[in-house]
């Protein structure tokens, strides 16, 4: 017996598949409301949908609404466990469908009421520096653990840390894909979807079942991860990062967006120090965040604990990098240049600034600890 939920999501699958302007597609929803509904217009020659859609389209949709190509994305959706929402159901994020380019079709996995939370969406580059990896972790898991639901893009590098230290933080985290929901990708982060969904966590794209990651899915989907952020993070980008494309959009929205400074003598911020000099919001801790949204009725778990205390006065991502390596506990120079990744000279550099406003000290054994 097949499954009715599943059928719409088919019929809604083979709709995303068309290429349908974002203006027009979202009119062809609002006007028939199910995607069996537009199907049965388009095999049936409904005169209504032929002035919304070209005729070209028109054509190509007739050509692909075979029962093998349904019957294909149907057994896709039931395989994968593929939801499906529209802009005409209530439990449809509603600020998608009044952006640029709109959204009037979302594939999901997970629990959708996470949408209800309050969000910040979290970018940054792919070829990230380990200061800004554990930068990103560590400012995800604080919001986390003040609440706030965390979006990213789940790809390598940046997006990772992110969903990662929003687990550690104990609240879900928000995955927006740039392909099909079946398609393994990044295949590292398969165990990351799994711990994502088992923490009431959410998978969704706007690409069908069987849509692979292609290179310009990316920044197109990316004004769907500005526009469910309450706000948008930049952590670390390059002048050319495709993780500017997502501030852009956020700008073009109206969202307010803040930009870790990161290590000022980095290629990898490049781009975080381009927005600041351009006006962008500086910010370093969560604390920061939270507070010029007027969220500090749930302040973050660093207020109680002594060692997020300390990384919330890193002044920048390799401080916070170097803090994180000690967060264990007493390191040699050695072991804290192998751990961090850093040259002698700026590990040196890094630690005598650390020294002198006491947050680091020297111990026996020639070894350096957080000052508790």
């Amino acid at each position: 017996m097949m499954n009715d939920a599943a059928i719409e999501t088919a019929y809604l699958a083979w709709i995303a598949d068309q290429q349908i302007p974002a203006d027009v597609l979202l009119a062809v929803i609002r006007e028939y409301r199910t995607g069996e509904a537009v199907f049965h217009a388009v095999t049936e020659g409904d005169p209504h949908l032929d002035e919304m859609i070209r005729p070209d389209v028109i054509s190509r949709m007739r050509a692909s609404g075979t029962r093998e190509n349904l019957r294909r994305l149907y057994d896709l959706t039931v395989q994968h466990r593929i939801l499906s929402v529209t802009a005409v159901n209530d439990s449809f994020p509603a600020v998608l469908s009044e952006i640029p380019d709109p959204v009037s079709i979302l594939f999901y996995r997970g629990d959708l009421s996470c949408l209800q939370k309050r969000k910040i969406a979290m970018v940054g580059s792919r070829h990230a520096s380990y200061a800004g990896l554990k930068a990103a972790e560590t400012i995800a898991r604080e919001l986390s653990s003040s609440g706030i639901a965390v979006i990213s893009g789940f790809a390598n590098g940046i997006d990772t840390a992110c969903h990662e230290g929003c687990l550690k933080g104990g609240a879900p985290t928000i995955a927006v894909l740039g392909c099909g929901l079946d398609q393994s990708y990044p295949a590292a982060n398969s165990g990351l979807r799994k711990r994502l969904l088992e923490n009431g966590g959410l998978l969704i794209s706007e690409f069908s079942p069987g849509q692979p990651p292609l290179s310009y899915h990316f920044p197109y989907r990316n004004r769907i991860i500005s526009g469910l952020g309450d706000a948008v993070i930049l952590m670390e980008a390059r002048i050319r990062s495709g993780s500017l494309v997502t501030v852009s959009h956020a700008l073009n929205q109206g969202k307010e967006v803040f930009v870790y400074p990161g290590d000022p003598s980095s290629p990898y911020s490049e781009g975080n120090r381009q927005l600041l000099r351009e006006g962008a919001t500086y910010f370093t801790t969560a604390r920061d965040i939270l507070a010029d949204m007027n969220w500090l009725d749930n302040p973050p778990d660093e207020v109680h604990n002594s060692d997020c205390s300390v990384l919330s006065k890193a002044r920048t991502g390799t401080e916070t990098a170097v803090l994180n390596c000690l967060l264990p506990g007493p390191r040699s120079f050695d072991q804290l240049s192998d751990a961090c990744g850093l040259p002698p000279a700026e590990l040196l550099s890094v630690l005598t600034m650390l020294q002198i406003r006491g947050m680091v000290e020297s111990v026996p054994g020639k070894k350096y600890q957080i000052i508790q």
